[in-house]
């Protein structure tokens, strides 16, 4: 019996695979319904994605390649519009022709030496995302991508946004559009690793687009969770982890579930109280989290009138400018209902948007205005989540942390969270960790639970693809 704590979607894609390769396995969950960061809700007919929205890492994980779920992608050809003050844009296409002419106009050199690039990076595309998800150490993956960018590999991985795109001849606006997806993180542009974040999900969007599900985030965990009940695994919500004991999680209320393997998803500071003092490593008792998030979600009565005509087709709108104000008031927008329109009644749309920068809603309202004058107008009603809201809804998001856990360069690789759990394994016999908080970290690639299954199952790998 293997007991997964935690049904977000790294416990649930550990779950399949464990119950699907014969595993007797009982998910237990605190919040009455599954999902974690991966769930919508529906309010007066629209469907608001809470958490995750957008799922390139989905699309390109291992994990979800060799689960092939039964979800229905959409795919929007303009996968992210960098939105500038004055009208303009830089567009990521998921052509890259279009992209490259797409940052030629705003900065001349620029698009050819991103098309440079992105054809040095192809040809190991498959081993980069082997390198990015994979078990630590990824050696055959790593050592092919190191035969092919040699140095280059190296300084990308260590790199800052502001100094790639310096590197790439991007002016102040282009690098702004670099920087923007390394916004989706607590990690400032000028920051060593943010190169690297950002860098990898505009190749993403390329390689697979920035996809989302037709229907919202939830019929990815629906999906997760049929599969779960047809291979025989057990989901129970509404029943909180009280501790894990030797061979043994105690729910509250006393009832003891005996498990030959337990898999904790919840992070540092909800696993620790589960266990006695001092029982995990030193780093776990001083994790620190990222900074919190403010969402905000709109019913709108006509689509956002951006300035920019690419916003206008684009499935995430990055707000936006220079690489400074990113770094000051970066805002992701999530524009579904353009491309999904089962996400709103006929004729109106919802507007997703999250910062990390600005700290209420008005100052997100204001700041969306400024690139989309009369987008006030066509607000019908906003529903707003605080940093406090989102970690009273998922405790594991401490102080509305979204990646339960910073990402910045300290907590990665072989410290997320510790070398000695960054391979799923804990020092206390038959417990083994799996989230967000767990290499190869945030982002929805299921990769942490898939590679901790893996190890329980006595087979951990990577299936190619």
């Amino acid at each position: 019996m293997v007991v997964v704590i935690g049904a977000g979607h790294n416990g649930l894609v550990a779950a399949v695979r464990l119950a699907e390769a014969g595993r007797d396995v009982t998910v237990v969950e605190a919040a009455a319904a599954p999902g974690g960061g991966v769930r919508s809700v529906e309010r007066d007919g629209f469907v608001h994605d809470e958490c995750g929205a957008f799922f390139p890492l989905a699309a390109a994980s291992p994990a979800f390649r060799a689960l092939e779920l039964d979800v229905e992608w959409v795919n929007p050809q303009v996968a992210m519009a960098h939105v500038l003050e004055d009208g303009g844009e830089v567009a990521l296409h998921r052509d890259v022709e279009d992209t490259v002419a797409s940052l030629e106009a705003c900065a001349p050199g620029g698009g050819e030496r991103w098309r440079d690039l992105v054809e040095h990076l192809w040809p190991v595309r498959a081993s980069l995302v082997q390198t990015a998800l994979g078990p630590f150490p990824p050696l055959r993956p790593a050592a092919r991508v190191a035969r092919r960018l040699g140095r280059t590999g190296l300084y990308l991985a260590a790199s800052t946004s502001a100094g790639l795109a310096r590197r790439l001849s991007f002016d102040e606006r282009a690098a702004g559009w670099l920087a923007g997806s390394g916004a989706h993180a607590d990690i400032s542009p000028f920051e060593i690793g943010s190169g690297a974040i950002s860098l990898g999900l505009n190749f993403l969007g390329h390689l697979v687009g920035w996809p989302f599900p037709r229907g919202g985030a939830s019929r990815i965990t629906d999906a997760l969770v049929e599969r779960l009940r047809a291979a025989g695994g057990e989901l129970r919500c509404s029943a909180p982890t009280e501790a894990i004991e030797r061979g043994a999680v105690r729910l509250a209320g006393g009832e003891r579930l005996e498990a030959d393997a337990i898999l904790c998803t919840a992070s540092p500071a909800v696993l620790t109280a589960l266990l006695p003092p001092d029982a995990l490593p030193s780093r776990l008792y001083r994790w620190r989290y990222g900074v919190g998030t403010i969402k905000v979600d709109y019913q709108l009565d006509a689509p956002v009138p951006w300035r920019s005509q690419a916003a206008r087709q684009a499935g995430v709108v990055h707000v936006g400018g220079t690489v400074s104000e990113i770094a000051e008031s970066a805002i992701v927008v999530g524009q579904q209902s353009l491309h999904d329109p089962t996400r709103a009644p006929q004729g109106r749309h919802t507007l997703y948007a999250y910062s990390r920068m600005l700290d209420t809603a008005d100052r997100i309202d204001e700041r969306i205005e400024r690139f989309a004058p009369g987008f006030r107008h066509t607000i019908a009603n906003r529903a707003v989540r605080t940093p406090e809201d989102i970690a009273e809804a998922n405790p594991s998001m401490v102080g509305g942390d979204l990646a339960s856990g910073s990402v910045k360069a300290d907590q990665q690789l072989i410290l997320r969270p510790d070398p000695r759990l960054c391979r799923y394994r804990t020092p206390i016999r038959g417990l083994y960790v799996a989230g967000a908080w767990v290499h190869p970290g945030a982002g929805v690639h299921g990769m942490s639970g898939w590679n901790a299954a893996g190890l329980i199952l006595g087979r951990c790998g990577l299936r190619s693809w």
